[in-house]
């Protein structure tokens, strides 16, 4: 099986090519910039032969390049523009044309390639302001109502992913990331808001007075499980079902994630808040929204997963302080 990782450079895409590299399975990374430096240093200490291969997710040209050159069997669409409000005003239309015509064009790609399996990664931000109007978020019953540009565009880009599964016989499948911390994650230049954790990393590291907004998403799960449930599906080769959440199923817990990082820095201080005003981190990101349900995926795939906060914690740790 080959691999084709579309936003290769961003850090479930890193995390991809650790995992199968670790499994002698050929992965290719693609991406329409380089990977950051110092990132691509680390990685190579740690994987010395992997593939990276620049190309842009709207052109079809280079996609079916590189199909035809790597001989790809699979494709995991990680493609993304993940924009806050100053670049959806300015760049509402190309935020378009990566999250739901590259989208189309990884499809279109796929059927004239005849690829084995298609993934179109999803998130958790279709809910908008809905997210918290069930207790626990159903695949299926829970409602939907996207307001951010980007929120919008990665709906339309799943109803679109399920609708060449139906009328195509493409084998596709949807996962809805919950929200996604742990390792190799960095600045892409198009990922406009850092996870929470890793803002707090910063501040802890810098020996900073956090002043930490309460009304936060806290859906997380550790990027080594996202990527342990993708290559549960990849492995399996189909899904029952056309759509899955994979995330934790549980509330990340705020204050252990700042008792934490006290511990392993002294310097460091905090405090919640729940004026908005007074807060020097959280203030941006994702809405607060329910844990999302995963039956699904645990039924289909047996996937659970396996890092709690501590144990993630220690991991990231690990990886940020250069133990890894």
């Amino acid at each position: 099986m080959t691999l084709l990782v579309t936003g290769g450079n961003g850090f479930i895409g890193l995390n991809l090519v650790e995992h199968f590299s670790c499994l002698k399975t050929p992965c290719i990374l693609m991406s329409d910039r380089p990977t950051n430096s110092s990132v691509l240093q680390t990685l190579q200490k740690r994987i010395p032969d992997f593939n990276w291969i620049q190309g842009d997710v709207r052109n079809s040209h280079d996609l079916n390049e590189i199909c035809r050159r790597f001989e790809v069997k699979k494709i995991v669409n990680a493609a993304a523009i993940t924009a806050e409000l100053p670049r959806e005003i300015v760049d509402t239309r190309k935020i378009f044309e990566v999250n739901l015509l590259g989208a189309v064009e990884v499809f279109e790609c796929a059927l004239r390639n005849k690829i084995d399996q298609v993934i179109q990664l999803s998130s958790g931000s279709i809910f908008g302001h809905l997210g918290l109007h069930d207790s626990t978020i159903d695949e299926l019953n829970s409602p939907v109502l996207p307001e951010t540009i980007y929120g919008i565009s990665k709906l339309a880009a799943e109803r679109t992913g399920l609708r060449y599964r139906k009328t195509r016989n493409l084998n596709l499948t949807v996962v809805r990331l919950g929200l996604v911390y742990g390792q190799w994650e960095y600045d892409t230049g198009v990922r406009d808001t850092l996870s929470l954790p890793l803002q707090l990393y910063w501040f802890a590291k810098e020996g900073k007075h956090a002043i930490v907004y309460d009304q936060i998403g806290t859906d997380y799960i550790y990027s080594k499980d996202v990527v342990q449930g993708l290559a549960k599906i990849l492995e399996k080769g189909s899904s029952p079902e056309v759509l899955y959440q994979l995330s934790s199923g549980q509330v990340w817990s705020l204050k252990q994630w700042l008792d934490s990082l006290k511990t392993h820095f002294p310097n460091f201080s905090y405090e919640i808040c729940s004026d908005k005003t007074l807060c020097n981190v959280g203030l941006v990101g994702p809405l607060l929204r329910s844990p999302m349900r995963t039956e699904r995926i645990q039924k289909d795939f047996g996937f659970l997963p396996e890092f709690n906060q501590q144990l993630a914690f220690a991991d990231f740790m690990k990886h940020y302080e250069g133990e890894l």
